[in-house]
């Protein structure tokens, strides 16, 4: 299967009128997300299942995403993508997705970044997504766990990034 992990593009900021689970989308954001997903899009496969983190500034950016990719991709809000939800699951729930070859999650930092890389079997190494950005990795469904492999990195007006390395590079201390 190619997964596609897509962050929530820029959102208002919350404020004590504006609860956290209510924020919505920029202006900035939803063009943001138009030109990365239409970008995404042309690169491969086009998504048939989108699951995402059950927050409106996600919806939105799942709803303009599934737009962008095909006329008979479903969207499915999931509690596996909250803030604060375990990655373990999430990963586990995401290699039993046999019926859809492409999958796109979108959610939010750091739960994503942990995602990959323990998607990728990097679990030590940091990574973290821009907003609006996307990585593109080929799961192999089922129970083995074998680590993925990075495809691609994506970050909005920027050229897709083909190594890990390059697209995640590594702070030395």
């Amino acid at each position: 299967m190619i997964l596609y992990v897509l962050r929530h593009a820029e959102a208002v900021a919350g404020s004590d009128a504006l609860q956290d689970q209510w924020r919505y989308l920029t202006e900035k954001g939803r063009a943001s997300v138009k030109k990365t997903s239409s970008a995404i899009a042309k690169f491969g496969p086009k998504t048939r299942l989108t699951v995402t983190s059950p927050l409106t500034r996600a919806v939105q950016t799942a709803e303009i995403a599934a737009e962008q990719a095909c006329r008979k991709n479903v969207v499915v809000a999931s509690t596996l993508l909250l803030p604060g939800a375990d990655v373990h699951d999430l990963g586990t729930y995401l290699r039993g997705v046999r019926d859809s070859k492409q999958v796109m999650v979108v959610g939010h930092e750091p739960q994503l970044g942990l995602l990959v890389a323990a998607l990728l079997g990097r679990s030590q190494e940091a990574v973290s997504l821009n907003k609006g950005a996307c990585v593109a990795l080929k799961l192999d469904p089922g129970p083995d766990e074998k680590p993925a492999g990075f495809l691609w990195y994506l970050t909005p007006g920027k050229k897709r990034v083909t190594s890990f390395e390059k697209a995640f590079p590594q702070k030395v201390s």
